[in-house]
């Protein structure tokens, strides 16, 4: 756990994770942060709270005989030696290979990571899981001193910082920081300090680059 964090996720995002509306890339960077933010785990308890108020509200429905059936049939069978053996790091003992809930998509840690080049000094590592189209979550490194072009969003983008840091229009990032950008923010993000800047990016929607440079190459990494 980290205990100077300064950028978190706007109160309508954690809203929307803790019920349950938020695909599972943007799901993935919310529960990381979550992970390592004891104030948004605050936060969060009190969302769910709050739809468990609700919920006593409801009138209740009897449940047909087949209810628990059709449960399972619709969650699949779950193996418990398919998760492997638990993590000897603690949930709240940060690290990128061994993050809760990111380990489980990065099972034979960073160093095993194939990061594919699109610019000098820029890689990323794309990670399945569920979006508005694939690829829509993937880790982002940034080699020090090197900027993104300016872009903005077509709509929501999440960046978690894992290690290292930047700093743009909006402020300076550290481990933990996140930023929830939409489209009325352009930005281009500098990696400051010695170590590469290692993000973690789900976005709703296609970013829009604001140079001809930043066009051009957005089709050959797919962001």
């Amino acid at each position: 756990m980290l205990s100077d964090i300064r950028h978190h996720p706007k109160e309508l995002t954690l809203a929307a994770y803790a019920a349950g509306n938020l695909d599972e890339a943007r799901s993935v960077v919310i529960a990381t942060h979550v992970s390592m933010c004891s104030a948004c785990r605050a936060r969060l308890r009190d969302f769910e709270a709050l739809g468990g108020a609700c919920l006593d509200d409801i009138e209740p429905a009897e449940m047909s005989e087949s209810a628990l059936d059709s449960f399972w049939l619709r969650a699949g069978k779950q193996d418990g030696a398919a998760f492997g053996a638990p993590s000897k790091i603690a949930a709240n003992d940060f690290e990128l290979g061994g993050a809760h809930p990111l380990a489980s998509y990065l099972k034979d840690g960073i160093d095993a990571i194939e990061w594919k080049p699109f610019v000098p000094g820029i890689s990323q590592h794309v990670i399945p899981a569920e979006g508005y189209r694939p690829g829509v979550l993937r880790l982002l490194k940034i080699a020090p001193g090197m900027k993104i072009s300016p872009h903005t969003h077509g709509d929501e983008e999440l960046t978690l910082i894992l290690r290292g840091s930047y700093v743009d229009e909006v402020g300076e990032f550290r481990p933990g920081d996140l930023a929830d950008l939409d489209g009325g923010v352009t930005h281009d993000p500098l990696a400051t300090g010695e170590a590469p800047c290692i993000c973690l990016v789900a976005a709703s929607a296609p970013l829009r680059f604001k140079t001809i440079i930043g066009r051009v190459a957005q089709p050959f990494f797919g962001m």
